[in-house]
């Protein structure tokens, strides 16, 4: 059985999503990241951004997504110490 994203939401009322820190543990994932970046750079991966905004717009991007009004992945970006946005 497959569960996606949506179906998740759908599902049990006691249903968790639980926080996720790949920054922390005792494996590393510096290799993974460079194979990721070098799939990209081959043109072999494609990632695919829907909408780019700021964290503060959350809510909204996370109705979007429940309701399929946005393709792709969602990128949430923080804003800099001079107001500029990472991401």
């Amino acid at each position: 059985m497959t569960l996606t994203f949506f179906d998740f939401f759908a599902g049990p009322a006691d249903g968790r999503i639980r926080h996720f820190d790949y920054t922390r543990g005792s494996s590393g994932f510096a290799a993974d990241l460079v194979t990721l970046t070098r799939l990209v750079a081959e043109d072999r991966l494609h990632p695919e951004i829907g909408v780019c905004r700021p964290w503060t717009a959350t809510a909204q991007i996370l109705a979007d997504l429940r309701a399929r009004r946005i393709r792709g992945n969602a990128v949430l970006t923080i804003p800099a110490r001079d107001g500029t946005h990472y991401g």
